[in-house]
């Protein structure tokens, strides 16, 4: 009992009463504090302190008006800080109207540059389509990140339809969005964007995009069918080339999942053109095109629509790697349309001279080369490429061709005795001899 009186004593007692900030007008300080110096500092007071060598400038010398207009504005947003000495009432009617003007009345030049430097800025006051509009536009004009923010804010607040419709009239905002979606990986979101701004084109490209960089072969065969199947039956307005290109890379999936050795050979992404590359390698029959072959070369580049100039080049460069050239001849060999009972006449699809240099690269023989440029009509450019591939044959035919028989001699004497490009050379310049004894003769006879 006597414990518990105590107890009660000591907490009554006003020297125990509790310490607050409020009263510090009634803390008494010690003298000996002061004069031991602890607190002496605290005595000297501002009118004692000397301000006639603070030199003389205004703020305005040392901010610009819009300088000072921003840090007006950045403290009119942040600072809360309330005075000393205000009744609870008071300090709630000044809280009030702080929250009233944060929530209600957007400060917008001061939000937009807040967020332009990165910094974060509270967007829920911007409460109506104007205001939002507003705050878009002002970000719009100076471009970065902060567009970004405040579309996600604009999606974040607004219908659906509302959001389009800003986008709509705003095409650098759409663009930008698009990229947004884009680079952050939400595929789905990126095409159905587009679809919905009547960018059929550009949203089925993404789709073929998406189907094809799937890795699992068994996906990707079903993203190409779901592609195609849409299209086919959508009706919107994607060019037919496109339905071609849809078709042809599920064809060749499909060929890839039932020629499983080539899938083995070439990997997961082959090309069609690393594909032909293949089915060129398998053929073995050149002189006849059998298209009820699957892995026939002409099959597939009819069914990947590859043009008669790739397919002609891969053939050519495959053929001559593997130094068929026999089955050189059958590649350009083509019956004409108009006169299918013709004989097979030479055809290329691309610059002859490019098929005569890539074959000298490979090293093709002579012979090779010869039977190439004999195609050349014009005889100039014949002898230019002829020396340049230093295909001795070709040179004489193409001098022969010019009439150059002076020419010719000194060619003659510069090859090796007895071999056989000079018996050639001697041919053509009998050849030449022969024909200008005879138009000589014409002419006397005239």
């Amino acid at each position: 009992m006597d414990y518990q009186l105590d107890t009660e004593s000591y907490w009554n007692r006003s020297s125990r009463a509790a310490f607050s900030f409020d009263d510090e007008d009634e803390v008494d300080l010690s003298p000996e504090l002061v004069s031991n110096g602890i607190l002496a500092d605290d005595t000297i007071s501002e009118a004692s302190f000397d301000n006639s060598a603070t030199l003389n400038l205004s703020i305005k010398s040392l901010l610009s008006e819009e300088a000072l207009k921003l840090v007006l504005q950045e403290q009119a947003l942040d600072d809360r800080v309330l005075p000393k000495g205000v009744s609870p009432e008071e300090e709630l009617k000044m809280l009030r109207r702080q929250l009233q003007s944060t929530l209600y009345s957007p400060n917008l030049e001061a939000t937009a540059q807040k967020l332009m430097q990165g910094k974060p800025a509270p967007l829920e006051m911007f409460k109506s389509l104007h205001e939002k509009q507003q705050l878009l536009d002002t970000v719009l004009a100076q471009g970065g990140h902060a567009v970004i923010a405040v579309l996600l804010f604009l999606k974040r607040t607004l219908h659906t339809q509302q959001f389009h419709g800003i986008l709509r009239e705003r095409p650098k905002a759409l663009e930008q969005y698009l990229s947004y979606l884009r680079e952050s990986g939400d595929l789905s979101s990126h095409i159905d964007l587009l679809q919905r701004f009547g960018r059929h084109q550009e949203a089925a490209l993404k789709q073929f995009e998406a189907a094809l960089s799937c890795k699992d072969a068994n996906t990707k065969k079903n993203q190409l069918q779901r592609l195609v199947e849409a299209y086919a039956t959508a009706g919107v307005g994607i060019i037919p080339l496109y339905e071609q290109i849809f078709h042809s890379a599920l064809n060749m999936e499909k060929l890839l999942e039932k020629e499983n050795g080539l899938r083995k050979t070439l990997g997961e992404r082959p090309t069609p053109i690393e594909v032909l590359y293949a089915c060129c390698q398998a053929n073995n029959n050149w002189k006849e095109q059998d298209m009820s072959k699957p892995l026939s070369p002409q099959r597939f580049a009819a069914d990947q629509q590859i043009s008669p100039a790739q397919y002609e080049w891969t053939a050519l460069n495959e053929r001559a790697q593997a130094q068929a050239y026999a089955d050189l001849e059958c590649i350009f060999e083509r019956v004409p349309s108009w006169h299918p009972l013709k004989s097979k006449q030479f055809h290329i699809s691309f610059d002859l001279a490019l098929a005569v240099i890539r074959l000298y690269e490979l090293q093709a023989p002579s012979t090779v080369l010869q039977l190439f440029l004999s195609k050349m009509g014009n005889s100039v450019e014949k002898l230019a490429l002829a020396q340049r591939v230093k295909c001795i044959k070709a040179v004489i035919d193409a001098m022969a061709g010019l009439k150059q028989q002076q020419e010719l001699q000194q060619l003659k004497d510069t090859l090796p005795d007895r071999s056989e490009e000079q018996f050639y050379c001697e041919n053509a310049l009998k050849s030449l001899q022969s024909k200008r004894w005879t138009t000589d003769n014409i002419k006397l006879k005239l």
